[in-house]
């Protein structure tokens, strides 16, 4: 194994030669209108519009008529397209009031007032004071339905507009696979509570990973509340907040359910699950970075080379709407990373192989089934064609459930962390420099991590 370690190590050492030289050269766009400036011109907005005492929703959206559009006319950067916007949304209760959108770098691009919570003068004049001084260009003026409209018009080619259009259509795959992830979950819980498990503890288990891995959900969880709350269109009412949380505590429980009921289909064909200690650790996380940096390196150089043979469209930048949404970028992604490693691998690297081995009695096919249900959840992804990021999360899905099998789930956790923590850094390292460089030595972090969490739980299984 000593030589295949070594070609290892040496092939992500040469992952990173090649990710710098792939990494983009130049920034996205300038931030030439910040959250700040958008947030002091709602205020602005409210005191014409006679609004008081709501409250707000502020996040980052990147629109096909953006990101899709410089592609496609291959401009250099997003500098001159609009859709790369600051949204903010007031709301009175539960109801929106009106949307306002800054673009980064060319200021105000639309304003949808709600009639309902102030007349239709008012409302004009908020929007001719917002017209007064916006860029010159053409704008679309609209009263119907109960509300005024003022927006930038913007040109979207041809290309994009069908590439959009065939892209949501693949939305049905994902949402379809989703619903039967929850089905295996809930026959999970059957398994994990009604089988046995020689040498693991469920009740000490649960003791130790839930509290920590709540945690790490609810720090997560608030600092992109309004990057959640913007994109579901949900007002900031505590029932949407807690809804939230919520949806991330249960992601805290299907790790957990996955791990129990992952052991307890192992112990049954004889396997004791044990945890990595010491330099087993090590070596884990020394194979996961060097796997998890390998398929950064090989994904960055599959989509540049299709990107530029034309062949691939983005039709949004998640990452980046994310990022700029965040009080702090690096943390939330970091943590992001981290809870995606921990509750995937432990669904799809270590529950479903088990579960579909067990099903078909063949571990190959258990190998390509689980590979195939994970790489269909991205069938929603925005970029086109659909299909490029569903063959893509299927070789990620293969390789890591491979390292998985051969080297143990923490080698694989710690290869999924890498891949999104490297990726997220080369996204993000020309308009947020800082946050890239603290989001790559989280890479390096995560060993001592990984041992801190491991000792917790040596100490409260004993």
């Amino acid at each position: 194994m000593l030589p295949v370690r070594k070609a290892l190590y040496a092939a992500a050492a040469a992952s990173i030669a090649v990710l710098l030289a792939l990494r983009p050269t130049q920034q996205p766009f300038p931030l030439l209108y910040g959250r700040e400036g958008a947030l002091a011109l709602s205020e602005s907005l409210d005191e014409v519009l006679g609004l008081r005492g709501g409250a707000k929703v502020a996040f980052f959206e990147v629109g096909p008529s953006s990101v899709c559009a410089a592609q496609a006319l291959g401009l250099p950067t997003l500098a001159g397209c609009r859709g790369k916007e600051w949204v903010v949304r007031a709301y009175v209760g539960g109801a929106l009031a009106y949307e306002l959108r800054v673009d980064a770098s060319l200021g105000f691009s639309s304003l949808r007032v709600n009639l309902s919570f102030t007349d239709l003068g008012r409302a004009v004049a908020a929007a001719a004071e917002l017209l007064r001084t916006a860029r010159p260009g053409l704008y679309i003026v609209d009263a119907e339905g109960g509300a005024l409209s003022v927006s930038a018009w913007e040109e979207l080619p041809e290309v994009c507009a069908r590439a959009q259009s065939e892209a949501a259509q693949w939305a049905w795959v994902s949402s379809l696979v989703s619903v039967g992830l929850h089905a295996v979950l809930i026959a999970a819980l059957i398994v994990a509570v009604a089988m046995d498990t020689p040498g693991v503890s469920k009740g000490r288990a649960t003791a130790v990973a839930v509290p920590l891995m709540l945690a790490v959900c609810a720090a997560r969880s608030l600092l992109g509340l309004q990057y959640a709350l913007g994109k579901r269109g949900l007002a900031p009412t505590l029932r949407s907040v807690v809804n939230l949380l919520y949806s991330d505590a249960m992601l805290a429980l299907f790790s957990l359910v996955s791990l129990l009921a992952g052991a307890a289909i192992l112990a049954k064909r004889g396997t004791a699950a044990q945890l990595p200690l010491g330099r087993r650790l090590a070596e884990s996380w020394m194979e996961g970075a060097s796997v998890g940096l390998l398929l950064s390196a090989l994904s960055a150089a599959a989509f540049s080379a299709a990107a530029r043979a034309g062949a691939l469209l983005p039709l949004s930048d998640p990452l980046l709407e994310q990022a700029l949404s965040s009080p702090l970028p690096w943390a939330e992604l970091a943590l992001s990373a981290a809870l995606s490693a921990v509750a995937v691998e432990s669904l799809f690297r270590y529950l479903l192989p088990a579960l579909l081995a067990e099903v078909t009695g063949s571990r190959g096919q258990a190998v390509a089934l689980g590979s195939a249900v994970f790489a269909l959840l991205y069938a929603g992804y925005p970029l086109y064609p659909p299909h490029a990021k569903v063959l893509q999360a299927l070789a990620v899905a293969v390789a890591l459930t491979l390292l998985a099998l051969t080297d143990g789930l923490a080698a694989a956790v710690f290869a999924n962390f890498t891949f999104n923590a490297v990726s997220s850094a080369v996204a993000l390292h020309q308009l947020l420099p800082l946050d890239a460089a603290a989001i790559a030595l989280s890479v390096a972090g995560a060993l001592p991590a990984g041992y801190l969490v491991v000792g917790l739980a040596r100490r409260a299984l004993k």
